[in-house]
């Protein structure tokens, strides 16, 4: 088995969007995806994802130095943010 994919363009997504439609089992190639082409945020690759916080959210390291916070939501995508929890 390979190593886990980490770049937007190696996610499933690229192959199939209608596949981006869940917040379970999303690997960092998923998260960096959804970053680039459902936020717009300047994360072409995932390249550290924290454990969950007890507040629910993780944050993700894209390779441009970007931190991320990963907000999971019941059978959608999840919701992502800078590091202080907005979108600006």
């Amino acid at each position: 088995m390979g190593a886990e994919p980490t770049k937007a363009v190696q996610s499933r997504y690229e192959h199939d969007i209608r596949l981006a439609t869940t917040s379970e089992d999303l690997t960092k190639a998923d998260l960096a995806w959804h970053a680039l082409n459902t936020y717009g945020w300047d994360c072409e690759e995932v390249t550290k994802q924290d454990v969950p916080s007890k507040d629910g959210y993780y944050v993700i390291t894209c390779s441009s130095g970007k931190k991320l916070r990963v907000y999971p939501r019941s059978q959608q995508h999840p919701r992502i943010t800078n590091s202080n929890g907005d979108f600006k």
